[in-house]
């Protein structure tokens, strides 16, 4: 799975972790939203994502936070 390195962020320090970790790896915030769009279509993580109008129309992610595991339960 290639959210392992996360999953073993969240099991050693929580949430926080994972987002500092996330932080770490991807500082750019563009970049960082990439890979949690990614890590949520995996089902196991849901984010909260923070939304700007983009000056053509329409909106666009600009950064978000993971605020939920949910792999446990199944696992």
């Amino acid at each position: 799975m290639d959210d392992d390195v996360y999953v073993q962020a969240y099991r050693d320090g929580g949430l926080n972790a994972v987002n500092n970790l996330l932080k770490e790896h991807f500082p750019a915030d563009r970049d960082r939203v990439l890979v949690m769009e990614g890590l949520q279509d995996t089902g196991y993580w849901a984010i909260t994502w923070h939304e700007k109008k983009h000056p053509d129309g329409g909106m666009y992610r600009d950064f978000g936070r993971v605020k939920a595991y949910l792999g446990d339960g199944d696992e």
